[in-house]
């Protein structure tokens, strides 16, 4: 199958992960199209993210897909949808990317709105009808083209400091099944060479006595960018992660604290914690 076959599906995706949660077709009109906040048809959507972030994401997806209770971690609001889409591992099936970029017949949302052989869980859209085709085929384009981040966006983030931007599990969060993957996502790319086992840290907490502090177990992990998404660190257990409570610590001080490209530190250690159930 073509990929332009495959392009003319992907925009089904990110509107039925909202519909998951809703299943009432808020956002659409009787044509399937995305609505503005006035209830019109809104601007054509090009092959660009930002066209993508205001007329899909923002009033389509983010519905659901926003803040720590987010549908599989992923947050599709402004300012987080890129980095937990691009070269980020499919919390459903970790071996392949949500979006690969460059390769739409390869990202984990083209299989899943296409109820592809081997998909977990149900097919994409669920209970909605589609987007336009024109709207398809823009989203498509995107990933087809490398999937690049717009223009304004970039200007944006070249601005800003280095600075955690979100994390899946989110701070506090209880999960049922222990992640492949923990994720930290940065509102720039980070220096590689900085990413390893002294600046990235996974420790589960045991319990303590009421005057001691709790006591850490360091967990063996690999630590390292997302292949294709150099804002994005990913942290993978060697071993499942059995039930218990975890923290992940990013160190941003320091003569070997994480960076970006331009070598402007983190500047402030970040930790997070996160509960994994046990298994009923």
């Amino acid at each position: 199958m073509s990929i332009e076959r495959f392009g003319t599906w992907a925009a089904m995706l990110l509107l039925g992960s909202a519909a998951g949660c809703a299943g009432n077709g808020d956002g659409l009109n009787s044509e399937g199209e995305p609505l503005t906040a006035g209830g019109s048809t809104s601007t054509t959507v090009t092959a660009d993210f930002q066209s993508i972030q205001d007329n899909v994401f923002t009033p389509i997806c983010a519905k659901c897909h926003i803040g720590a209770s987010a549908p599989e971690g992923l947050q599709l609001s402004e300012g987080n949808a890129y980095n937990n889409l691009v070269g980020v591992p499919s919390t459903e099936q970790p071996s392949v990317l949500r979006v690969d970029p460059g390769n739409p017949a390869n990202s984990y949302m083209i299989r899943k709105i296409m109820g592809a052989p081997g998909i977990s869980g149900l097919q994409m859209p669920y209970m909605l009808p589609p987007l336009p085709t024109a709207t398809q085929a823009a989203m498509a384009q995107w990933v087809t083209n490398g999937a690049p981040n717009a223009p304004a966006a970039m200007a944006a983030a070249a601005s800003q400091m280095l600075a955690v931007q979100t994390t899946a599990p989110a701070d506090q969060a209880v999960v049922e099944a222990p992640p492949a993957n923990v994720m930290v996502a940065f509102t720039k790319e980070v220096d590689s060479s900085l990413v390893n086992d002294t600046t990235v840290m996974l420790e589960r907490m045991a319990a303590a006595d009421a005057d001691a502090s709790p006591a850490t177990a360091r967990i063996a992990a690999r630590v390292a960018l997302a292949p294709k998404n150099a804002a994005v660190l990913l942290i993978t257990p060697a071993a499942a992660l059995s039930a218990g409570v975890y923290r992940v610590t990013v160190r941003g001080t320091g003569p070997a604290a994480l960076a970006d490209m331009n070598a402007v530190p983190l500047g402030t250690d970040l930790s997070f914690e996160f509960t994994v159930e046990s298994a009923q």
